[in-house]
């Protein structure tokens, strides 16, 4: 009976490791509110098919990461290297101020089959017409370890006020 008993607690501990194993899929919104003067840069993740599945759309403001690189095959080998296209070049404007918001990808690993590879986030750059009010704000630092993730940036419109919202990774993911 013993045995059964710590059989079942070794089960329970590892359903949640295998969790982990899932594809996460990053998803950016880009919030232009003129009606309330404020800039929102949101982070977010979806989950296996509904990651997988999800509709981007630049008419609703989410924008995938991945399509910020090129993801090419070595011709000596199978490695695939994963570099940097052009930013996405975004553009708010609040009240008599035009704000500037080039996003890019965060490549972990230019090698794609390598150790974090296949994961990737974001970084934002923000200007209010020619000051810089956030500099290459990377949305996740590290692939790994439990680093804060940035979970939005919001630009108030009227002041240029700048709020960074941050979360642990175990809470992200």
């Amino acid at each position: 009976m013993k045995r059964s008993g710590f059989y079942l607690g070794m089960t329970v501990l590892l359903v949640p490791l295998w969790g982990w194993a899932d594809t996460a899929y990053p998803i950016i919104t880009f919030d232009c509110d003129t009606e309330n003067n404020v800039l929102k840069i949101k982070n977010e993740v979806k989950w296996e098919d509904e990651g997988r599945n999800f509709k981007f759309s630049a008419a609703e403001g989410t924008y995938n990461p991945w399509d910020w690189v090129s993801i090419v095959k070595v011709s000596d080998g199978n490695a695939r290297l994963v570099s940097q296209k052009q930013p996405l070049i975004l553009t708010c404007k609040m009240g008599r101020e035009n704000y500037k918001v080039p996003l890019e990808a965060k490549i972990f690993n230019r090698n794609y089959d390598g150790n974090c590879g296949n994961k990737i986030s974001a970084i934002a750059t923000i200007h209010r017409g020619n000051i810089l009010l956030v500099d290459h704000q990377e949305f996740e630092s590290y692939c790994h370890g439990n680093a804060p993730v940035v979970r939005g940036i919001k630009i108030m419109g009227d002041t240029g006020e700048v709020k960074v919202v941050t979360i642990p990774k175990f809470q992200f993911y």
